[in-house]
């Protein structure tokens, strides 16, 4: 027993002194070895991708990995977005960061390229058109505001410079009154506006002054191919892959981590989707459009009310929408609610809640409604009033096409009143009906046709739908409309 306990005595203290010699040898081991953080920009820009390279920046910085490559492919999105992701990318320093553009950098994909240190780009690749639109369900249109252009300009050109690339370029990609070109003074390149041009040759003389080549002319927006970028110095290789450009960095034996999108983020990211926020609000109006004309609670308001729920659920997370977007949206349900089953008609309850409805939906598309650009505005003007427009469309096609279907047959009354039919017009304010007991003729759907005391008339149903040959109690009177409700007892 004494030689087992000796030999685990020694165990013990052989374990130890391994112990106490490797870790700080695999602690060196694994600082020495690099982790590379692979961010990947792709798709529409929008605020469901500005909280992923949020996360992702602060695991880099927790992890602290030795470079970040950023890899590019988009056509741009929003400029609040793009705002936010360049401001990340700045809080990754000292942490250095590398632009890959896999396939297009325009719009606010160009911005995010030069907001790190170095661009490389693949053949066929591109950058620059960043110049400001408003895009709504397919349709784009120039923003010609000068604040915003103006505005985003700068915002290049420091980004640029912050980084050391070329601001003329960044400020080309954004405005079209920009022209530059590529001159040679005294054997040494230059890209200069047309004005730095004049000022030259009035300072050093004409024949000093060559020019190789025009950038770009005025009126039209910078774009660079991947061998235009390296010629003027913005890209500083073509790599053909990811692969490519890290055996080009001395990286391919580093440790690769790429972040990906977790399911919730990429839920947020499709909802708030500029044509499925289209679509939620479409649904949503019509929805609620087709509860108002039908008495009673049905699908078409539960599917209505999931609809906006989603929306105004994805606009939250990412920080859209707040408490007050949602107690807004939560009032005007309140009020179409009461107007649909306690308030008869259609009047102040109903479009107050129509009018609320709209302003909450419209904040919740706007970050910053007093700080907001006039792109911004004008693209949550557009989703609102396309939404609209689709909403208009739908109804109409539906009352022209759908009573023709053989759902609507099934589903609506199509017997016809006619005097041969024993049917004659009577005035309803000289019958005492209300509180009357009668019997359905026909199903209230939630109108049908009930008999009371021999004479037919044309009724709604209050609440549920009511069978055949069921009785029911004469509930109110209003105009030609009886309302009535299915007998207690019945």
């Amino acid at each position: 027993m004494s030689q087992i306990i000796k030999r685990l005595h020694r165990f013990f203290i052989f374990s130890t002194i391994c112990y106490l010699l490797l870790t700080p040898l695999i602690t060196f081991l694994e600082a020495t070895q690099e982790k590379i953080f692979i961010l990947p920009i792709k798709g529409v820009i929008d605020l469901g991708l500005s909280g992923f390279v949020k996360r992702v920046v602060k695991e880099a910085k927790k992890e602290n990995v030795s470079l970040v490559i950023v890899e590019i492919d988009t056509f741009g999105g929003r400029l609040d977005a793009v705002g936010e992701i360049v401001k990340s990318l700045e809080e990754l320093k000292p942490i250095p960061t590398k632009a890959f553009i896999s396939a297009e950098a325009w719009s606010a994909g160009a911005l995010i390229s030069l907001a790190c240190e170095e661009i490389y780009m693949s053949p066929g690749s591109s950058i620059g058109s960043a110049e400001p639109r408003a895009i709504g369900m397919g349709v784009e249109e120039e923003v010609k505001d000068e604040k915003t252009i103006s505005a985003l300009r700068a915002k290049f050109k420091a980004t640029a410079e912050a980084n050391k690339h070329n601001p003329k370029l960044a400020e080309a990609f954004v405005d079209k009154d920009v022209e530059l070109k590529f001159v040679s003074i005294e054997n040494k390149n230059y890209i200069l506006t047309s004005e730095e041009i004049e000022e030259k040759r009035k300072e050093l003389g004409e024949e000093k002054i060559k020019v190789i080549k025009t950038i770009t002319e005025k009126g039209k927006l910078l774009n660079l191919t991947a061998e235009e970028a390296k010629e003027l110095g913005l890209a500083k290789e073509i790599v053909s892959n990811r692969k490519s450009l890290l055996t080009l960095l001395n990286l391919e034996k580093e440790e690769i981590f790429e972040p990906k999108p977790t399911w919730s983020e990429n839920l947020v990211r499709f909802l708030t989707h500029p044509i499925v926020s289209s679509l939620l609000l479409t649904l949503g109006f019509l929805g609620i459009i087709f509860e108002i004309k039908i008495p009673g609670w049905g699908l078409a308001g539960t599917l209505g009310v999931i609809s906006l729920a989603l929306f105004f659920w994805g606009h939250y997370l990412v920080g859209l929408a707040n408490w007050t977007e949602i107690l807004l949206f939560t009032l005007a349900v309140i009020l179409i609610f009461l107007e649909i089953f306690v308030i008869p008609g259609f009047g102040i309850a109903g479009i107050s809640g129509g009018i609320l409805l709209l302003v909450s939906i419209f904040l919740a598309l706007i970050k910053h409604p007093l700080h907001t650009p006039k792109i911004e505005l004008l693209q949550a003007f557009q989703v609102v009033v396309y939404s609209f427009f689709a909403t208009l469309v739908i109804i109409l096609l539906s009352i022209n096409l759908f009573p023709k279907t053989g759902l609507w047959r099934k589903i609506i009354l199509q017997e016809r009143e006619t005097q041969e039919g024993g049917y004659t017009t009577i005035d309803l304010t000289q019958e005492n009906l209300i509180g009357k007991i009668g019997k359905t003729i026909t199903p209230l759907r939630p109108t049908g046709k009930a008999d009371f005391s021999g004479k037919i008339f044309d009724v709604i149903a209050e609440g549920e739908f009511v069978e055949k040959d069921k009785e029911i109690e004469v509930v109110s009177v209003e105009g030609n409309r009886i309302i009535v409700k299915l007998k207690e007892d019945a």
